[in-house]
């Protein structure tokens, strides 16, 4: 017998047996199992470019080694770093993701612990990389992404917290400084390709192999410091062709993308210098594209806090709290997002 099922006298076929394991064991033992993807794109503000502040430092440790940690929330790990090259086909200096040197390599790609930073060689990590810095955690110099901050740590703990017994899953590639035409022109895409090819398919590889559904339930875009200087309808183009790719190109049919609005001067109350390389046609652009797709909307980043930076001559990137903050906006949306797309899945705790 087979889990109470008596087996046929003659059972040679294979297939005969196969379907008696499954009417035994029932499809139900089966459910779908989706799991919670959200992806990170972009340059400095959306990678996060926030000095730590030692105290939000010790609130996030202090959840991330609590038992109210389930460890649900992981963050795909790829060592690279940002290259600058000369002048590109579209008169950008262009700012490109390459990968990490060999030598500076700390660990294999694949999936690892969310994490308030990077801890690579420990298996957990917040995969920042800001300015020349790579993504890995050792070293010295432009060989450390260590002493920066993004939001995906607070995200992870809302989301965890808010959906218990959900995998949630980060996608982030950020390059500082990097133009919408890494992103988004053909000739000159390399940054797009690079999140494609080495961080996108290996992960939902990944995830697939081992039995989930990944739902894109959220992609946040803040870039435009480096492109302030084009008029609106370059911007608007490149960030149509963008937002076409995102909803074209990533098997999931036009997921929530969440732009970030970049401050300009004046509208942050407590550093009315932010930002220092603020565009409005860069602002007009992503008010255009976000009015004509649905799936496209607008984050207000003006109340979020602001660091002054010396070497740049006033505010221009989010602080380390700012960045949670973005993190506690996005939440509700991405949670919405994946109720509404798993509705008529079997949730499997």
């Amino acid at each position: 017998m087979i889990i109470g099922v008596p087996l046929p006298h003659n059972y040679q076929s294979m297939r005969h047996l196969i379907l008696i394991l499954f009417l035994a064991i029932g499809l139900t033992a089966f459910p779908d199992r989706p799991a919670l993807v959200f992806i990170t794109l972009g340059q400095s503000n959306a990678d996060g470019s926030a000095f730590p502040d030692k105290d939000e430092d010790a609130r996030l440790r202090a959840w991330y080694e609590s038992e109210d940690n389930p460890h649900l929330a992981k963050m795909w790990y790829h060592a690279c770093y940002v290259q600058n090259l000369e002048t590109n086909a579209v008169g950008d200096k262009a700012r490109i993701v390459a990968d990490a040197p060999h030598d500076k390599k700390d660990a294999e790609s694949g999936w690892m612990n969310l994490w308030f930073r990077n801890e690579n060689r420990l298996g957990r990590t917040a995969m920042n990389m800001i300015h020349s810095c790579g993504t890995w955690s050792t070293g010295e110099g432009i060989w450390t992404a260590q002493g920066r901050r993004g939001m995906e740590p607070q995200l992870g703990i809302l989301l965890q917290e808010a959906l218990p017994g959900v995998p949630v899953y980060f996608l982030k590639l950020g390059a500082s400084g990097s133009h919408i035409s890494a992103w988004a022109n053909p000739q000159d895409d390399r940054n797009w390709t690079f999140f494609k090819d080495k961080i996108f398919k290996p992960a939902m590889q990944s995830l697939r192999d081992e039995g989930l559904i990944p739902v894109i339930c959220g992609i946040w875009w803040m870039q435009g410091c480096a492109d302030a200087h084009r008029d609106s309808s370059y911007y608007r183009n490149s960030l149509e062709t963008l937002v076409r790719r995102l909803n074209t190109e990533l098997g999931s049919p036009c997921p929530p993308v969440f732009i970030g609005h970049i401050v300009k001067p004046g509208e942050q109350a407590d550093a009315p210098d932010t930002s220092v390389q603020f565009g409005q046609g860069v602002r007009d652009a992503q008010d255009a594209v976000a009015a004509e797709y649905d799936n496209v909307e607008i984050i207000n980043t003006a109340l979020c806090s602001h660091q002054y930076e010396k070497g740049f001559g006033g505010h221009l990137h989010i602080d380390h709290k700012g960045q949670n903050q973005i993190a506690y906006m996005l939440s509700p949306l991405v949670i919405s997002s994946w109720k509404q797309q798993t509705s008529h899945m079997h949730l499997d705790p």
